[in-house]
């Protein structure tokens, strides 16, 4: 219990809002799709947020939501992507806990992932094939 009281205090004093990312991408991500839903429907269910990725960026960009970071789905997809070469949006739902949230940690030093947006309850990682500077994202609802 602690733990989550530590990690929420450190995510609000660490986070910041659109105005404070520099990447194009990243910002309409921001704007369109998560700014426009109300917080209390993504904290609960990102399947909104899902939707509405899917109509912005079904041209751009493969997405996948993945329940459960612990499981070898994101492993597998990141391989496919590797052998594929294409834009991936991996939603990834429940971060917040300590095993999640390591397991987040140790996926986003990883070269394959060219921007990670830390939500709390959720997080976004995006693998472009036009390689991206490097950027991990904080960010508050």
């Amino acid at each position: 219990m602690i733990y989550k009281v530590l990690r929420f205090v450190s995510h609000i004093f660490n986070s910041s809002n659109q105005y404070s990312v520099h990447s194009p991408v990243v910002y309409k991500l921001l704007t369109e799709c998560i700014y426009k839903e109300e917080r209390k429907i993504l904290k609960k269910n990102i399947q909104f947020l899902n939707l509405r990725l899917v109509n912005l960026y079904k041209k751009q960009f493969l997405i996948h939501t993945i329940d459960n970071i612990l499981s070898n789905k994101v492993s597998e997809i990141l391989e496919a992507n590797g052998r594929k070469k294409e834009n991936t949006i991996l939603l990834i739902k429940n971060i917040k806990l300590k095993n999640e949230y390591s397991c987040w940690k140790k996926l986003i030093i990883g070269k394959e992932i060219q921007v990670s947006i830390d939500f709390y309850y959720f997080g976004i990682l995006i693998l472009k094939v036009h390689k991206l500077q490097k950027q991990d994202y904080i960010i508050r609802l």
